[in-house]
């Protein structure tokens, strides 16, 4: 687990990274910078996560081959990535619409800020905005330059699927996609979501599966799993898992639409 620090030194600004073993608890590696104003902040995070992955062993070939400076990769707003991330947190717990300003927010503060596009497209799709989802991943799309090499591939990914409709090439990029990095727990998702809407439930549910043991916060990751057990009619798992959703007080309008679907199938 990868914790984070910011405090103010007077007009300076200190940054601390600690990597923790998530069943111990210890520290496995840990960095701190110190820049001199709020504007190089992002820079300086940069440099450090750089050192980190040097110091917890990554070979100096695949750090050169997909470094870049955060403020390119990502966004020289320290605001838009507050905005970003507060969309983020928003959309694990509470769903699309609660994370939609947040995005939008982020937009506004940087234009240029692609991955804000990307995931703000997935929120309108889910959340049933066709024309402002095309829009926004075409403009993640064009950006698509400016990020890190998973984030290029979770670009992609969703323009085939949302834009172009080519759901077998979309499968392709996340099957690479898999092989790269198989501890996303996104991709497993997406994946499991394309599977879906070509009818391949089995795969949809191995995939929800293990999206949802990557990522047990995601209240996504639920009601996807929900949706994949009313495709095979097995509606008993599904009420299990919405009721764990519930348990671990994760809160959508998609949990409480799943559940009114599977008491109404009860009662007919």
């Amino acid at each position: 687990m990868l914790a984070g620090s910011i405090a103010s030194l007077g007009s300076h600004y200190v940054l601390g990274l600690n990597v923790l073993n998530c069943q111990t608890g210890d520290s496995l590696a840990s960095d701190q910078v110190e820049t001199e104003s709020r504007e190089k902040v992002l820079g300086a995070l940069g440099q450090a996560a750089t050192k980190m992955r040097a110091k917890l062993g990554e070979s100096l070939a695949t750090i050169q081959k997909y470094d870049a400076p955060v403020e390119q990769a990502t966004t020289s707003s320290l605001e838009a990535l507050r905005a970003y991330d507060l969309g983020l947190k928003s959309w694990d717990a509470e769903g699309d619409e609660a994370a939609i300003p947040f995005f939008q927010r982020a937009t506004e503060l940087d234009p240029n800020f692609a991955m804000v596009y990307a995931r703000l497209g997935t929120a309108y799709f889910n959340h049933g905005h066709e024309t402002r989802e095309r829009e926004a991943t075409k403009r993640a799309y064009e950006l698509r330059d400016r990020v890190t090499e998973p984030e290029k591939l979770y670009i992609e990914s969703h323009y085939l699927t949302f834009v172009t409709g080519q759901l077998e090439k979309a499968a392709q990029v996340y099957e690479l996609w898999q092989k790269t990095y198989p501890r996303d727990g996104t991709l497993y998702a997406n994946l499991a979501s394309i599977y879906g809407s070509l009818g391949q439930h089995q795969k949809a549910l191995g995939g929800r599966l293990s999206a949802l043991r990557l990522e047990p916060n995601d209240v996504i990751n639920y009601t996807g799993l929900a949706g994949v057990y009313i495709s095979l009619e097995r509606p008993d798992q599904a009420r299990e898992v919405l009721a764990q959703a519930q348990v671990h007080k994760l809160n959508s309008t998609l949990v409480i639409l799943q559940s009114y679907e599977l008491a109404f199938c009860a009662v007919t």
